[in-house]
């Protein structure tokens, strides 16, 4: 079973259509690399798979379960932006915390995730 299934996504901004009738599976472990010119969609259906856009036709599916409905705060997919999100105010600790505090992370496993996550980089 594939973990994540585009099926039939459709994307319009007005008249312009951004994703016309886009399928894809990607399975478990896999690796995925969207190629293409700018304004071709990719940051788009990043976008609508992470439930910050709605696909205007198609199937969102993660896990087998279809998501397409379901609110980015409700979907558990993480998404890094090309540009520098960081907050200038924040440590680099805080910074990392920042989204296991907003999904309310018990502070004990927090330091420790922090801890790892530095770790690993």
């Amino acid at each position: 079973m594939s973990t994540l299934e585009l099926s039939g996504i459709v994307k319009r901004y007005g008249a312009q259509t951004v994703v016309d009738g886009l399928d894809l599976q990607v399975g478990s472990g896999e690796f995925v690399s969207l190629l293409g010119p700018s304004g071709c969609g990719k940051t788009t259906l990043l976008r609508i798979v992470a439930g910050l856009a709605a696909c205007d036709a198609g199937t969102v599916r993660v896990g087998g379960s279809d998501v397409t409905a379901l609110p980015a705060h409700q979907r558990n997919i993480g998404v890094v932006f090309q540009s520098y999100a960081l907050f200038p105010h924040l440590t680099v600790s805080e910074n990392i915390a920042f989204g296991l505090k907003a999904r309310g992370t018990p502070r004990a496993e927090l330091a420790q995730a922090v801890d790892a996550a530095l770790r690993s980089v």
